[in-house]
């Protein structure tokens, strides 16, 4: 992985390889551009007024041993308009930018988009979008490969410039906060763009043995433990799988002891074919990517573990294939859950919320304080919200409220849908307790209102992830087509904001 360090100095001082100022939109020059100006004057001013690509974020102007300088190339990065930036636009910019330093051979470079004013934001805060950004910019999956193209050279350090010490200590503490987010997005998005023939339940327990902290156990149930601790439910949609389910239990303890945690539940169904109820053949091989929910708690446990965030935090993964084998669970059957209530099967491809309602009921005898869930559950979701935002549901006002804020900030967005008791008599049942599924109207909403029937009194927040978990378009942010590792970043502000709120 690349090495990102924070320094101070200016731009004409720096002799990295490369040494990147941001030029605004309307040719206006930053601090640090300013300062390049005062040694190379003519040069700057001729740039400045002659080029007309400074509207065009993430373009860049070369300007080769710049006299007075002692970069080998000082380049000019179009950062587009001063009055639309934002730290998710930083972040963007930033991604491409390590990208295309790396794609040309550049072994050292110094970038001063820290330079750039974000409304509301620290110099710590831009610190940590640029970080973010160029740790996820460079992101690739080839490891499956046999023939793989070698760059001769590769980006291999990067330094994010201040031009005073004022801030360095924050900086430096955002540099360390970023790169734990980073390597925990990556963690889940490498778990998500595994083939499902690689990332079944077993290997998904495995990874999840492979975090490592001394505040941190693992617990991985085979199918003889399912059995005998009655998740009844993930063992119904195990029926058609020739694999062994998995129920993965991580219990964390940055906190103090006897403190209630947050626990996070995620769905690790590591290849739906949708069962009896079998889904359509077109893009089929995406639903390797019905995991992600899984992939998103692994992802957050190994952030906060590498921050040693002071906080508990318990995670629950239900895992299994839902596969077509003769012993498949059928519509029409009636199964019972580990907390008791029966369930009528109408579909079996509504599987994510019956072997979540497993997880939730056992998360509720842990006694936490809040439950967040993480699930690709609903394709309703992605009609009604794109890939723009995940779908949020819940009981738990203040959750919500600080899902809602932490979105905004990370712009890993979530948007609010209603959990409306006129909602819960779709899936009310004639025969069983209750339906896994309410029919085609407000699909997310009664899909929520199922697992509602889990959580009991607990505070509870479910993060509907179809949308968002992947995106079969690769973007500045997420070069790689695939798994995006959302929810990770949204979910450890969250945590880290809990944390400092209970320090106030």
């Amino acid at each position: 992985m690349i090495n990102i360090e924070v320094a101070v100095g200016l731009a004409h001082e720096q002799n990295d390889d490369v040494v990147v100022v941001p030029v605004l939109k309307g040719a206006l020059l930053t601090a640090s551009g300013e300062g390049l100006k005062n040694i190379a004057p003519d040069v700057i001013d001729d740039v400045l007024q002659t080029s007309t690509i400074w509207g065009n974020t993430g373009t860049s102007y070369p300007l080769y041993r710049l006299q007075g300088t002692q970069a080998r190339s000082t380049v000019l990065l179009a950062a587009g308009d001063k009055t639309k930036l934002t730290l998710s636009a930083l972040r963007d910019l930033s991604a491409k930018l390590a990208a295309d330093l790396n794609q040309q051979g550049v072994e050292k470079a110094a970038c001063y988009l820290a330079d750039l004013a974000v409304k509301d934001a620290s110099v710590a805060d831009k610190v940590q979008a640029i970080v973010e950004g160029a740790y996820l910019g460079l992101y690739e999956f080839k490891h499956h490969q046999s023939v793989k193209k070698e760059h001769t050279k590769t980006l291999q350090t990067l330094h994010i410039m201040l031009l005073s010490n004022d801030a360095c200590d924050e900086a430096n503490a955002a540099l360390v906060k970023a790169k734990a987010i980073a390597e925990g997005t990556i963690f889940a998005r490498n778990l998500g763009n595994e083939p499902g023939n690689i990332c079944t339940p077993e290997w998904l327990g495995e990874q999840a043995l492979s975090l490592s902290h001394p505040s941190l156990n693992v617990t991985v149930m085979d199918k003889k433990a399912i059995e005998e601790a009655g998740f009844t439910a993930l063992l119904a949609v195990n029926q058609g799988s020739a694999k062994e389910p998995r129920f993965i239990v991580l219990n964390y303890q940055g906190g103090q002891a006897g403190d209630a945690p947050v626990a996070l539940v995620g769905k690790g169904l590591t290849f739906d074919a949708g069962g009896i109820s079998i889904k359509p053949s077109a893009a089929m091989d995406e639903m390797k990517f019905d995991m992600c929910g899984s992939a998103a708690v692994l992802g957050i446990f190994k952030a906060i573990t590498d921050m040693n965030l002071p906080i508990n935090v318990l995670g629950v993964i239900p895992s299994t294939e839902n596969l077509l084998g003769s012993a498949a669970y059928k519509p029409g059957d009636i199964i019972t859950s580990y907390q008791g209530t029966t369930i009528e099967v109408l579909n079996t491809d509504a599987e994510g919320r019956v072997i979540l309602c497993d997880a939730l009921a056992y998360a509720v005898e842990q006694k936490p304080c809040e439950i967040i869930d993480f699930a690709t559950l609903t394709g309703a979701c992605v009609i009604a919200l794109g890939g723009q935002a995940t779908g949020l549901l819940g009981t738990g006002e203040a959750v919500k409220e600080g899902l809602k804020k932490s979105g905004e900030h990370t712009h890993d967005r979530v948007w609010e849908l209603p959990v409306f008791e006129e909602y819960q008599k779709q899936i009310d049942s004639k025969i069983a307790d209750i339906k896994n599924t309410g029919g085609r109207e407000a699909g997310t909403i009664t899909a929520a209102c199922f697992l509602s029937r889990f959580v009991e009194d607990v505070p509870w927040a479910h993060l509907d992830i179809a949308g968002t978990a992947w995106n079969m378009k690769a973007t500045d942010i997420s070069p790689v087509a695939g798994a995006t590792g959302a929810g990770v970043r949204l979910l450890v502000d969250y945590l880290s904001r809990k944390v400092e709120t209970s320090n106030e």
